[in-house]
């Protein structure tokens, strides 16, 4: 499913940066940029896993992200 910009999202599960847990399942954001390519949509989402805090993730897929 293609999730179009500006969308509210959470994330679908943990997502890793190496093995630092950089957004928790379940934690909110804010689709602001969508990159379609060949066969393949990526996402550049602004998550709020804290209040205050922001974290910005580029390339997420489909399978990383969940309705709000």
């Amino acid at each position: 499913m293609a999730f179009p910009a500006l969308t509210t999202v959470r994330a679908a599960r943990d997502i890793r940066y190496g093995v630092t847990t950089a957004v928790p399942l379940g934690a909110p954001g804010r689709i602001v940029n969508r990159q379609a390519g060949w066969g393949t949509t990526t996402y550049t989402v602004e998550f709020n896993p804290d209040p205050g805090s922001t974290v910005t993730l580029v390339g997420l897929k489909d399978s990383d992200l969940q309705s709000a």
